[in-house]
């Protein structure tokens, strides 16, 4: 080999270039590491809620190194984590910063006692003084119930009332409070009909009953059951005859069978 002329010559070739190569690298190692790529931009997009204290102790903890060697996938996790935010990007921009975009949660609702739930149905956990209607059901059926609450949303818009709460039990088990405080058992099965055809009925039996109506169970074929407090039933009954006797403790409006599921 080392008497062939053009292997030799193709060998020092290659060997030439491989030196360069090296060289080159290690200049371009060298340089990232001088002063003139330090970071000196950091601009965030997208922050309500994530403070600039937040910010800067994720760019103190999780952003080392320079313009080249700073761990953009360390700093982006280390946002997700931050309260409000659901997801984020980090990118450079040259010469010497550093584009966050954040994308924070849009809160839907609480989810039971200590979190909040998104728009997209997902729980979180944040801190807000926003009043929120208060939703709530077994792990696992987060995107149900917010889908629920829309629905039933959506369906009470005539009344000019909204739930204020919405609630699956474990045996799947419906029920929402209003914002005038009335509590609706909706059952297992055909809520949204049954919702519906209350609100269908409700100019022409409870709209006009001066007694507050506490409590409304629809899981009847072909009708609901109400119930308003005792004392004002009494008043009521006593001084107006809005209510008789034997409509002290509950007052029914059902026509049909029993009540289902």
């Amino acid at each position: 080999m080392w008497d062939d002329e053009v292997a030799l010559a193709r060998l020092t070739r290659w060997s030439l270039w491989a030196t360069a190569a090296i060289v080159l690298w290690a200049l371009l190692v060298m340089a990232a590491r001088l002063p003139w790529f330090d970071l000196r931009q950091i601009k965030v997009n997208g922050a309500q809620h994530v403070t600039r204290e937040q910010v800067g102790l994720v760019v103190y903890q999780h952003l080392r190194g320079n313009f080249f060697s700073a761990d953009l996938e360390a700093a982006r996790v280390a946002f997700t984590k931050l309260p409000w935010v659901r997801s984020a990007s980090v990118r450079r921009h040259w010469p010497d910063a550093l584009e966050v975009t954040l994308e924070e949660h849009k809160p839907l609702a609480r989810w039971g006692d200590d979190a909040l739930l998104n728009t997209y149905g997902e729980v979180f956990q944040a801190a807000t003084a926003q009043p929120l209607p208060l939703l709530s059901g077994p792990p696992g059926s987060e995107k149900e119930v917010a889908q629920r609450y829309a629905d039933f949303s959506r369906i009470l818009l005539p009344l000019h009332h909204r739930p204020v709460e919405v609630a699956l039990s474990a045996r799947r088990a419906w029920s929402i409070r209003l914002d005038d405080g009335m509590s609706i058992a909706l059952g297992r099965e055909h809520m949204d009909t049954r919702l519906a055809s209350f609100v269908a009925l409700y100019p022409r039996t409870l709209a006009d009953v001066a007694t507050p109506v506490t409590y409304v169970d629809l899981r009847y074929p072909n009708g609901f059951a109400v119930r308003v407090p005792v004392a004002a039933v009494r008043h009521a009954a006593l001084h107006h005859g809005e209510f008789s006797q034997n409509q002290l403790h509950t007052a029914r409006m059902v026509t049909g069978q029993g009540k289902q599921g």
